[in-house]
């Protein structure tokens, strides 16, 4: 399912769970096509002067999802790369927002992988409830990321610089 870039709408919007490579493709899909990168979760931590992990625990998961709503829809980046923070696919309007500056790509990593990569999830600002694993969280993003994806790259078994030729091959970029 090859999406087409169009030059009103040539930016790339990579979606997915903590640890699939987000900011890393992200900077290196930057580099590769020259477009400008946006990261999210670096735009909200600046906003709100603290941590992912801080923001989180002072206005709740509730809280947090309206503040990272707010961020997002504020973006007017269009033509940009743009990393999102895992949690944003709650928000069916800012993910509405996020569609109209580029395509969406979900950068889909297995639960497995997700546990090698992120060792501690509350301390890295993952939007995870107590007592809830990756892999939970990752079953119940499943549906909202395959909702709101143009296109899916299986990123599990792959290096950064090969999702970003996937994304390039895919996207004509």
């Amino acid at each position: 399912m090859a999406a087409e870039a169009t030059p009103e709408n040539q930016g790339v919007i990579l979606i997915g769970m903590p640890g699939s490579g987000k900011s890393t493709v992200g900077k290196k899909l930057s580099e590769r096509t020259g477009l400008p990168f946006l990261d999210t979760d670096a735009l909200i931590e600046a906003g709100e002067s603290n941590r992912l992990a801080e923001i989180i625990a002072r206005h709740t998961s509730e809280g947090f999802r309206e503040i990272e709503a707010a961020y997002v829809q504020s973006i007017q980046s269009a033509g940009s790369v743009i990393s999102t923070g895992g949690s944003v696919c709650y928000s069916r309007e800012a993910m509405q927002h996020l569609g109209s500056l580029g395509t969406i790509v979900w950068l889909d990593v297995s639960p497995e992988v997700l546990e090698q990569r992120v060792a501690d999830a509350f301390d890295r600002g993952v939007l995870i409830e107590p007592g809830t694993t990756l892999a939970d969280l990752y079953d119940s993003r499943f549906p909202l990321y395959e909702l709101y994806a143009e296109l899916k790259i299986e990123a599990s078994q792959l290096s950064p610089e090969e999702v970003v030729s996937r994304i390039c091959e895919q996207l004509s970029l």
